[in-house]
This record gives C-alpha cells, sequence and structure tokens, in this order.
C-alpha cells in the first residue's frame, strides 16, 4: 500500500488554481461588425467587449499534474507491502535422536510437512534442512548438553512472523537446566521416554584422603536416580592416586582465595586425595596435575602442568551477560576480555562467544579464561555454582550423560498467561521508495507540455 513519510507537502496540490486562473485569464477580444448605415455614422467612442473562454484543456491538464507529481514528491512517497511467505511454521527435532523421534511421531510429523512446514534442527542456530536426508546422513549421534530452557528462549526470538512451532524431544530432565523462559501460545511441545530408560552404573571407586575406598553406584529410570556408596573394599582396582593443584596469584590474590574455597568444598563433598598449594613466586612452582595461573602475564617456559587454567589478557569489556555452561544455572557475567574463539568453548556468554575454552596440546590441555575470578567481573565467587562447574573439570565422568529422570508434561506446556509471553516481532513489511518513479512521470510530463506548447505555437490562427 502507498504511503506518505511527509503528508504535509499535499497541501501544495493547492497549486493547480495557478494554472487554472492563467488559462481563465486567456481573455480574447470580441469583433466588431458594422451593418447597414450603421458604417457611415461617426464613431463617438471606442467600445470594445471582452470573453471570457477557457481553452487548451490538454495543457491545463498537463500543468495540473505537473503540480500534483511535485507535491506527491515532496511528501516522499513509499509502497509498503508485507513479504509473502508460504512456509506455515518449523519442525524441530536434535540431531541426537532424530530416528528415534522421527518413530515417535511419524503420522504427525510427515501430516505437517505435507501441509507445508520445514524441518529445522534444534540446536543453535536452528539450521534448516530436508528430514529424509537427515535421517540418512545424520542418525543418532552423540547427545546433545544444550538446555532446551536456552533453546527455547533463543527459537522465540529468531523465528520469524510468528509461526507456529512443534517441537518433538526426549523427555530427559537433565536438559531442562537453568531458568525456564515463558513459552509461546504458538509452540506445541511432544516429548517421549526414550527406549533406554534405565541405566545402572559404576561412577568409579576411588582412595579416599582417610585410606578408605568409594565406590559410588548409580541407579536411574525416569522416576529418579539413586546413589549408593560404599567403603572398605579392596584397593586393587582403586583409583589411589592424589591429585596435586597449584594455584599461582601475583596481583590476583583475592582471587586465589575464591578458588582455593571451591576446591576445598571439592574435596570435602568427594572425600578425594587432593593436594591444594597457594604461591605467588614462578620459582616456586612445583609440577601439577593442575595449575590455575591467575595472573595475565605469560606462562613461563618449563611448567610441569597436565592442565592449565589461565587467565586471557587483553581489552577488557563491559557486559551485561550470563555465563553459560551446559546442565548448569547461568552465572551473572559483568566483564571479559576480548578475544577471538580459537579453541573449542567449554563455557559460553549469553551472545555466544567462549568464556572458557579449551585448547588440547600434547604436552596437556590448556584452558583460556576471558574473564576473572572476582565479583566485580561475575558471580562466580558467591555462587553455588562454581565448585559444581569446576568438579568435572578436575574429575571427568558421564553421570550427566546417563541420567534418565524424566520431566514432568506440564512443565512444556505453554503459558496461558499471555502478558507474561514475549512474543517475536513480525517479519518488517518490505518498503520500496517511489521517488525515482515520481521524478520519471514529472520529466515526461514536462516534455509532453513542452512539446505541446511548441505545436499549438506553429499552428496559425484563423479570424
Amino acid at each position: 500500500m502507498l504511503q506518505l513519510l511527509q503528508p504535509i507537502w499535499l497541501y501544495a496540490m493547492a497549486g493547480i488554481i495557478i494554472p487554472v486562473v492563467i488559462h481563465l485569464w486567456n481573455m480574447s477580444p470580441g469583433k466588431t461588425l458594422l451593418v447597414g448605415s450603421v458604417a457611415l455614422m461617426q464613431e463617438n467612442s471606442r467600445q470594445q467587449s471582452r470573453r471570457v473562454k477557457l481553452t487548451d484543456w490538454f495543457l491545463l491538464l498537463l500543468r495540473c499534474l505537473l503540480i500534483i507529481l511535485l507535491a506527491l514528491l515532496l511528501s516522499k512517497p513509499v509502497w509498503q507491502q508485507q513479504p509473502v511467505n508460504k512456509e506455515k511454521g518449523w519442525i524441530l527435532m536434535e540431531p541426537s535422536h532424530i530416528n528415534e523421534t522421527y518413530q515417535q511421531f511419524q503420522p504427525l510429523i510427515d501430516s505437517l510437512l505435507q501441509a507445508g512446514y520445514t524441518f529445522h534442527y534444534l540446536q543453535p542456530g536452528f539450521r534448516e534442512a530436508r528430514l529424509p536426508a537427515a535421517l540418512e546422513e545424520r542418525g543418532d549421534t552423540l547427545a546433545d548438553t544444550t538446555s532446551y530452557w536456552a533453546l527455547v528462549a533463543a527459537l522465540q526470538q529468531q523465528r520469524a512472523n510468528k509461526r507456529a512451532v512443534y517441537l518433538f524431544t526426549p523427555n530427559y530432565l537433565h536438559r531442562f537446566e537453568g531458568l525456564r523462559p515463558a513459552i509461546d501460545t504458538g509452540i506445541h511441545w511432544y516429548a517421549y521416554t526414550p527406549k533406554d530408560s534405565i541405566a545402572t552404573w559404576t561412577a568409579g571407586d576411588y582412595q579416599t584422603d582417610n585410606g578408605t575406598v568409594r565406590v559410588r553406584q548409580l541407579s536411574s529410570n525416569p522416576g529418579g536416580t539413586s546413589y549408593t556408596y560404599e567403603e572398605n573394599r579392596s584397593t586393587l582396582s582403586a583409583d589411589t592416586t592424589t591429585s596435586h593443584l597449584v594455584i599461582f596469584a601475583d596481583t590476583y590474590v583475592q582471587d586465589a582465595h575464591y578458588l582455593q574455597a571451591a576446591l576445598n568444598a571439592i574435596q570435602q563433598f568427594t572425600r578425594r586425595k587432593m593436594e591444594i598449594a597457594v604461591v605467588h613466586e614462578t620459582t616456586a612452582l612445583p609440577p601439577a596435575d593442575w595449575l590455575f595461573w591467575l595472573s595475565a602475564k605469560p606462562l613461563p617456559a618449563g611448567i610441569s602442568a597436565h592442565n592449565i587454567w589461565q587467565y586471557d589478557s587483553g581489552k577488557v569489556v563491559n557486559t551485561a551477560s550470563w555465563l553459560l555452561a551446559a546442565n548448569m544455572p547461568p552465572v551473572a557475567l559483568y566483564k571479559s576480555i576480548a578475544v577471538q574463539d580459537t579453541a573449542a568453548a567449554l563455557w559460553r556468554d549469553g551472545a555466544g562467544h567462549g568464556v572458557l575454552r579449551l585448547e588440547k596440546r600434547a604436552a596437556g590441555n590448556i584452558y583460556h579464561f576471558s574473564s576473572r575470578l572476582d565479583p566485580a567481573w561475575n558471580e562466580l565467587p558467591w555462587s553455588p555454582a562454581f565448585p559444581a562447574l569446576l568438579l568435572p573439570l578436575l574429575f571427568p565422568d558421564s553421570i550427566t550423560v546417563k541420567d534418565k529422570r524424566a520431566i514432568a508434561i506440564q512443565q512444556l506446556a505453554p503459558d496461558t498467561d499471555q502478558q507474561a509471553v514475549t512474543r517475536p516481532a513480525g517479519v518488517s513489511p518490505v518498503t520500496k521508495d517511489l521517488s525515482t518513479v515520481c521524478w520519471i512521470a514529472i520529466v515526461i510530463l514536462f516534455l509532453a507540455e513542452r512539446l505541446w506548447v511548441l505545436r499549438t505555437q506553429k499552428i496559425p490562427a484563423h479570424g
């Protein structure tokens, strides 16, 4: 539809009065015809008569149209049109369970595809793909760990034109970490219990700090997960090693205190054999399983450590974001170091940039941290999630992946309170500037007006 950005200029159309007045002012003199004896009479006074005559309607029309188009041009006309989108909505499944998910909901998914819905991967970016090719090429892969809540929050910001969305996912509880977003009524969520819904495994046995052996047995099903601890068993298969952790801090002494408290909490919880040392001189660095380099200085040569946690150096950027990690609630993030992501990101901020990045080397792993363990930088020092975030780095296991607990289906229902739902903005209309069209029409009318004037001047007048 036609829109005028400055409609006040339409008042300039009143200028068409000017050519109308000019044409009406065209007064042609009357003719005097002497008849009979009147021709012999002496003329006392010369009287002339004039008559109003509107001539050349076409020329008047051209000049009026020129003024109208000039007023329209000054009003800045544009043409706005909603984009035509034949796509009705999205179907989303994650690649790690795509085959089993399709088998569970095949009739519904096929009917949606026939109705015009398109398939997208349920993962960051929501890439579109052809479902038959995805079923053949991808198959069921390793389980994803990204929180469904985070994906749904991003989905509601990205999906355009408020199109309907159909989600098909397993109902694993460990995939619903963090804050639950307001779920739009346009989202239809279908969850199912996978076939491998029961798991029992040993999470590992190790020798504790008092000499006993601790074994953790886990059993998980949709109803819950149970933990069984046994001690005083044989040490033949137990891990009897002692983990040596070294914290180096020069100007970040307070950061070292926060980190040491988190490591002590891990030791008290797991009762593992751990030796934690805090040093402030590079000459006092002993060999370690973990070296926490809380310094912006480069790493010195000859460091003996299997794993190194290193502060990034560079430009400090203020940011109001969140530190996001798999299966953990978000932690407020206030400052970070602007760096390029050159390694695999383990922790990310709200914009997707890596905050903790893993660089694997032949001599060991380096964990690049683009923030600080400081309350002015983030809430890690005060967050109970801090030890929980460090624990899988120090002692990796696969408990989360094997967790079979199921979420209540009521948690996936859309929010009935529409005021609490943040709806995505619709697609902006396509806007086309009509100024060029107006200029072309004005030039054509002006040339036509001039040609018509020249034509009429060449025609001789007849009396």
